[in-house]
């Protein structure tokens, strides 16, 4: 699954978890400022020059948190800048040892993480919040903290997909945000936040009525400030539209979207031409669908070098810090050491083997595309011809089938390999012999002799070289899910998909993506 569906965007993150004053302060000086009237951009400006001044550190960590949303919500959102003005807040908030901000600034950074698809950095942080959320007395801010944790911790298990547990925790959201009273301008955000998500995960859950209440319930709560967020609801009640079969308001509503001068988010936008470009071929509009993947092609490598950048100043900042506290602890500096070069040298080995694992996939992932051509090409130049067992391994079947019988059953599995009816998900041996007008032992019988292998290997080994195929042939395929292939090939589920997919091709999924992928870009 795309994670990016359901945490959605990260660009209210800082400011949420930091908890924004009912007026925005000039950063610049003491004046009050109306937010409508003051820019990102300018925020960054007021911010870089509050802090050349002498400040304390509490605020300092408060123009850290500001610049972290700011940069988010700048014409051209940079992740890199945002993630380095987390971290450096996160040093102040250590350094006070302020219980309040920890609890804070470890959430954005996990939500932070969330919205990179950095999946293994999320859970240490959002528990790290926990110990410190706890350790605040009750009252509003308690709630308030809590009530966050839970959502994020719904979207934990959401990635996962166990939608079941994460309502729960969407649920247990909404619970603390009622022991706060009504929304105020300060948490409807996050009352907002908890309907939308229990919409998604409705939606995922396939109850669609259901999601469709909760995302028109966060629809109509009124948050002047974060207008934006209406293209994440709007973005999913899309989906709940399409999975409804009602393609064409699904369309409308993306492309509404998509129009709006305000819409800058491309992360949202690449997910959008996705849910188009299915929709569009829903409805056998093969010129938007075309349309629609060259754009989404245009679009995701600035997607994914923006978050590799973000991903990078993470990593930079989190070494940075481990070796600060080794230079502030003397009498732990060479255990310290040894154990950071212990990690280097751990990381470079696993660099190394991750490498080889790479070039092993290529070489796996070449071998069977040649393979796949040469099969092709023998198929097309070679006239079918029945393979007459000899009399000694007739001795060995049990079980013969008329040469009529047989010589029909070939010439129609000729015939039904073109076709592509194979990725039919509710294919059995049962319902072929219909087909082809015949019984099932005849047809499971001719298939074990002359395919060499059972009906259920023959018709896994069809649908993967099918996908490869139209993998290796056609590029808008590098920009589907898994789950999406799975379902064009013709199986009923993601695993089960994966694990066929491994046995014949030597390699996963993703590793044959990963591939093909470098073949396009380098043709």
């Amino acid at each position: 699954m795309n994670r990016f569906i359901l945490i959605f965007f990260a660009a209210f993150t800082a400011s949420f978890w930091f908890g924004q004053n009912q007026n925005q302060e000039d950063l610049a000086g003491s004046e009050t400022l109306d937010k409508s009237k003051i820019s990102p951009e300018q925020i960054v400006e007021q911010s870089i020059k509050k802090l050349e001044q002498p400040i304390s550190e509490e605020e300092k960590y408060e123009v850290r948190m500001k610049m972290a949303d700011a940069y988010l919500k700048i014409k051209k959102p940079d992740f890199a800048k945002s993630t380095e003005m987390l971290f450096k807040a996160k040093e102040i908030a250590e350094k006070l040892d302020d219980t309040k901000l920890k609890a804070k600034i470890y959430g954005s950074i996990a939500n932070q993480y969330s919205f990179l698809n950095f999946p293994e950095k999320i859970k240490p942080y959002l528990d790290l919040s926990k110990l410190e959320v706890d350790k605040l007395p009750n009252g509003y801010e308690k709630n308030y903290l809590t009530a966050r944790l839970y959502i994020e911790y719904g979207n934990l298990e959401a990635d996962k997909e166990n939608f079941i547990v994460a309502r729960k925790d969407y649920q247990r959201a909404l619970k603390f945000l009622g022991n706060i009273g009504n929304p105020n301008k300060k948490n409807i955000f996050q009352f907002r936040r908890a309907f939308y998500n229990m919409g998604v995960s409705y939606a995922y859950l396939k109850q669609n009525d259901s999601a469709e209440y909760f995302l028109n319930k966060a629809l109509a709560i009124h948050d002047n400030e974060n207008k934006e967020f209406k293209y994440f609801i709007y973005n999913n009640l899309a989906k709940v539209y399409a999975d409804k079969n009602e393609n064409q308001r699904a369309i409308d509503s993306l492309e509404v979207v998509l129009k709006e001068d305000a819409f800058k988010d491309n992360r949202l936008r690449a997910d959008m031409y996705k849910k188009l470009i299915a929709s569009y071929k829903a409805l056998n509009n093969k010129e938007k669908y075309i349309e629609y993947s060259e754009k989404l092609l245009e679009l995701e490598s600035d997607v994914k070098d923006n978050n590799l950048k973000a991903i990078n100043t993470a990593v930079s900042e989190e070494q940075k810090n481990l070796l600060e506290k080794i230079s502030d602890k003397e009498g732990h500096n060479n255990l310290l050491l040894i154990s950071c070069g212990f990690l280097v040298v751990v990381g470079g080995i696993s660099i190394f083997f991750i490498n080889q694992k790479r070039k092993k996939e290529k070489l796996i992932y070449q071998n069977f595309i040649s393979n796949l051509e040469k099969q092709e090409v023998k198929e097309t130049s070679e006239p079918k011809a029945i393979v007459q067992p000899e009399i000694e391994e007739k001795e060995k079947v049990s079980f013969s089938v008329p040469s009529s019988a047989e010589t029909m059953i070939l010439d129609k599995l000729e015939k039904f390999e073109e076709s592509a009816k194979f990725t039919n998900s509710k294919l059995t041996v049962a319902s072929l012999a219909v087909m082809f007008k015949t019984n099932p032992t005849y047809l499971s019988e001719t298939i074990k002799k002359h395919k060499e292998k059972n009906f259920n290997n023959y018709l896994n080994e069809l649908r993967i070289n099918y996908i490869c195929k139209q993998i290796n042939e056609r590029p808008e395929f590098l920009n589907y899910k898994i789950s999406y292939l799975a379902e064009e090939a013709g199986f009923s589920s993601h695993s089960s998909f994966t694990t066929v997919f491994k046995n014949i091709t030597g390699i996963s999924p993703s590793a044959f993506l990963r591939e093909a992928e470098k073949k396009h870009k380098n043709i």
